[in-house]
């Protein structure tokens, strides 16, 4: 549904590109660094591959830096701190960048690069990840807050539609829904017209798939994923301006442990409790082993004289890396209709464990209840204090801290 060009600016585009980059990026480093080394054909792919994702990233940045940051700092003098943050962050990634080109275009030629290529793309990605996560958590929001949809649909045509062919961007288009849902895939589709989105899918969806097969390789999945559950694609700050809610966050935390111990600790449910403030008990429903993809709990909470139980399943479970699990929305009741991820991402550093606690509002609840709730629970419109308690009550448990 098009939106009302006073309406608050719709984002979501921006959280759509940056994750078609991190997947690529990730593609193309698994791609580098596994046995068997790609082939000619394959190497030349990815190298070539490589290049244009920088050279997206560049057009990305300039759009940001020769419009959108000077606009928000002339609407929102307030913004001035991060809008610093975000100059600086481009800075820092702009001569990664550079590298991953030139290592690419070396790669594209001499077969031997490859480790250098691998090398110099996880240099990137150490520090454009972080830009990104604060581009979406911090920066997001206040351009949603500041500019109108008409304003930022108006620098999207300008700076990125505008200057491309139909080819460049049916291509681009099947890369950016690539892995995404049904609301990803609406979003983006939704941008052209019904007659040229036709054309832009029939035409360009088996090039675009004959591509990825020659850089990626035919058994890795490519394409749109419109029978998953709704994502987190959705505008960072949703609700009301009186009462807004932040439908993603996280928070990060050194903890001398090893990724397993921590694990073990995140895993073992039914501790919860001792971390958190709201969760009273949480209980293995029968069915798959505790722990396991897909096996279910009811955990129960308490906020004040509010109490309420919810049904949630496990999403992801890799023991030292990732564990996720999710609300489990209910048909019939109103009040279980929604639906949020919570997980722990553990990676070994140095002598401990970088530990982030995220959470997403995959899907909201409805408007009257959200503002319900903001009201009678307005904690619940930020839940990154929570996490930030979680994790140092984690790092306090016994076990954890290393002996004197």
């Amino acid at each position: 549904m098009k939106r009302e060009s006073s309406a608050p600016a719709d984002t979501r585009m921006m959280g759509i590109a940056h994750s078609a980059l991190r997947r690529d990026l990730a593609r193309a480093v698994d791609a580098l660094s596994h046995q068997p080394v790609p082939g000619d054909a394959q190497r030349v792919a990815i190298a070539q591959h490589i290049q244009a994702m920088m050279d997206f990233l560049e057009i990305h940045h300039h759009g940001e830096d020769a419009w959108l940051w000077p606009t928000i700092r002339t609407l929102n003098p307030a913004a001035a701190e991060v809008l610093d943050q975000m100059d600086a962050d481009h800075a820092a990634i702009t001569p990664h960048m550079g590298n991953v080109t030139a290592t690419a275009a070396a790669y594209g030629k001499f077969p031997a690069a490859r480790g250098q290529l691998a090398a110099a793309l996880n240099d990137l990605r150490g520090t454009l990840d972080p830009h990104l996560r604060r581009e979406e958590d911090d920066m997001m929001p206040v351009v949603a807050s500041t500019l109108t949809c008409g304003q930022w649909d108006a620098w999207e045509q300008e700076y990125y539609i505008k200057p491309k062919s139909k080819k460049d961007l049916g291509l681009e288009g099947h890369w950016l829904i690539d892995g995404g849902d049904r609301a990803v895939y609406d979003h983006v589709v939704g941008k052209v017209n019904p007659a040229l989105r036709f054309v832009l899918l029939r035409v360009f969806g088996p090039r675009y798939r004959k591509a990825c097969a020659t850089r990626w390789g035919a058994d890795v999945p490519v394409g749109p994923k419109l029978g998953a559950a709704d994502s987190t694609h959705q505008p960072e700050i949703i609700g009301s301006a009186r009462r807004p809610w932040r439908t993603r966050g996280e928070v990060s935390l050194h903890i001398d442990a090893t990724p397993e111990r921590l694990y073990d600790l995140v895993a073992d449910v039914g501790a919860t409790p001792t971390r958190s403030r709201e969760v009273q008990a949480c209980r293995w429903l029968e069915g798959l082993p505790p722990g396991t993809v897909g096996s279910r709990f009811r955990g129960r909470n308490r906020a004040g004289l509010i109490r309420w139980s919810r049904v949630c399943e496990v999403v992801t479970a890799k023991r030292g890396e990732e564990f996720t699990f999710r609300t489990v929305p209910e048909r019939f009741d109103p009040t279980r209709r929604d639906s949020s991820v919570w997980g722990y991402h553990l990676k070994a550093d140095g002598t401990g464990t970088q530990i982030t606690h995220y959470y997403t509002l995959a899907r909201p609840p409805q408007p009257w209840l959200l503002t319900l709730y903001g009201i009678l629970m307005p904690h619940h419109r930020d839940a990154r204090p929570a996490l930030r308690h979680t994790l140092e009550q984690l790092q306090a448990a016994d076990g954890v801290r290393p002996t004197p």
